[in-house]
């Protein structure tokens, strides 16, 4: 008898990808729970127009937890104002950076209108800004100014690709997510159906 010379061939397994691992939500630490009180407390004082002791407190949330950064860069923003507000003449808005920071300010205490004609004065200043015309939208949107939410983040995204993913993810855009030029924009069809 003959021994075969073939050799045994081995068939190609396919191996599944495994899925995609999902971030697990961000831990809230203790600290974080500290600096967002510490953070409403500063906000609660500012609101009252003490604004020498709301920026003491902006300056200890900045100092006291700097590993927080959300809540950081938006107590940097709210000392800003507190040191305009408290200057011997509060200078006038002049720069992109002065209108967006009025913007966001009104945006967070729900000045909708006065935070839509901050960020357009800001885009007005200095055009080549993603970030005025991405607030501008989201400004908008929570206007149910849809025509303006969308002319507003199609700006933002043809300055900066990284706009299309933030705002997928944005709250601000919610009132959004079934209007199909919006989601066309971000490369989506409606969550309500196609």
């Amino acid at each position: 008898m003959k021994t075969s010379s073939r050799k045994s061939t081995a068939t190609k397994v396919s191996k599944k990808s495994a899925p995609p691992k999902k971030k697990a939500p961000p831990v809230r630490t203790l600290n974080l729970d500290k600096a967002i009180k510490d953070y409403e407390d500063a906000l609660k004082v500012f609101s009252r127009k003490e604004y020498a002791k709301a920026a003491h407190l902006f300056e200890a949330v900045i100092r006291d937890y700097p590993v927080e950064r959300e809540v950081g860069d938006r107590s940097r923003i709210y000392l800003s104002l507190c040191r305009q507000n408290t200057s011997a003449a509060a200078p006038k808005p002049k720069t992109s950076e002065d209108f967006y920071l009025l913007g966001v300010m009104a945006s967070n205490e729900g000045r909708l209108d006065e935070a839509a004609d901050y960020f357009d004065r800001m885009v007005k200043t200095d055009p080549s800004s993603d970030k005025g015309y991405y607030s501008l939208a989201a400004v908008n949107s929570l206007r149910n100014d849809r025509a303006g939410a969308v002319s507003g983040l199609a700006r933002a995204i043809e300055l900066n690709a990284r706009n299309k993913v933030q705002a997928l993810n944005d709250a601000d855009f919610d009132a959004l997510r079934e209007d199909i030029e919006f989601m066309a924009l971000l490369g989506r069809t409606p969550e309500g159906g196609a």
